[in-house]
């Protein structure tokens, strides 16, 4: 496949990489390639030079006390099947399973998967919920912001050209006695099997024993130009008791909360439907218990 790079430099450390990045601002950083080399096959992004991350050895899963570090070259496929991301974040495991088919999760990273900032991204509505944040590195150090700080619109972030995404901590929190949590991701399009959400959700709520809503936490991919929080609804739903009148009230909220958008995938007025009804499922599977 003839691509319109002038050349690919293969850095064997982080610190080799952030040089030249720092050295070469037209160059643009690789690591699975299944979003950017297909965009730069077809003209939609532009690199004179791509740099290879993957002997920098991002990759891995880490378990410290202040939660769940998952390295930026992460695949989805170790993400979905790691046994305390399934158990602690199950959301983030499913949407991980999702993204393309098998092979593409093979390759898809969770650090190109955040980087592409595509509106409707799997990861990003169930990281949001995870209330993740990204470790971002350039060659002066390190720093860390929330992952909504991110997403600038679509393709777009809040890194510079010199900086990478080099690690997504998810802090881990005990549920504790009585309470239980519920945490889903689901997506909808055209089809079954392999799709671009025309709307992902992902939801975490703690149900408290006496059945108050303790913590919840809504998001929303393919609806706007970001991946977006539901934050009016979540506030709406938060410290009180869910029954049939309060989950109307939500779903009415929802829709104006999140602001569907159209575009060529859908209408607004499919996606503010979509929306109500991916909320309403959520919540039922929470009254359920």
């Amino acid at each position: 496949m003839d691509l319109p790079v002038q050349d690919v430099l293969r850095p064997r450390s982080l610190r080799e990489a952030l040089r030249v990045l720092a050295d070469h601002p037209g160059a643009r950083p690789v690591a699975g390639g299944t979003d950017l080399v297909v965009q730069l096959r077809d003209g939609r992004r532009q690199a004179e030079l791509l740099v290879d991350l993957s002997r920098v050895g991002l990759d891995g899963i880490t378990e410290t006390d202040r939660g769940i570090a998952i390295g930026a070259g992460t695949t989805m496929d170790v993400i979905a099947t790691h046994r305390a991301v399934r158990t602690h974040f199950p959301a983030l495991a499913t949407a991980a399973s999702q993204v393309g088919a098998w092979p593409i999760q093979c390759r898809a990273t969770l650090g190109g998967n955040l980087a592409n900032a595509s509106p409707a991204a799997d990861t990003a509505p169930a990281l949001l919920v995870a209330g993740a944040a990204v470790t971002v590195a350039s060659a002066r150090g390190q720093s860390q912001l929330p992952l909504e700080e991110l997403f600038v619109g679509p393709g777009r972030t809040s890194l510079r050209s010199n900086e990478l995404i080099v690690s997504v901590l998810l802090p881990v929190s005990r549920t504790g006695a009585g309470r239980r949590l519920v945490e889903r991701f689901v997506k909808v399009g055209p089809r079954r099997e392999q799709i671009i959400s025309v709307v992902c959700m992902a939801g975490r709520v703690v149900v408290a024993a006496d059945g108050r809503l303790e913590l919840v936490r809504l998001a929303f991919g393919s609806v706007a130009p970001t991946p977006v929080r539901a934050r009016a609804t979540e506030r709406l739903l938060e410290r009180r008791v869910l029954d049939d009148r309060l989950r109307q009230e939500a779903l009415g909220v929802v829709q104006e909360d999140v602001k569907p958008i159209d575009d060529v995938r859908a209408p607004a007025s499919y996606r503010r439907l979509a929306v109500a009804t991916l909320l309403d499922r959520f919540l039922a599977e929470v009254a359920r218990g």
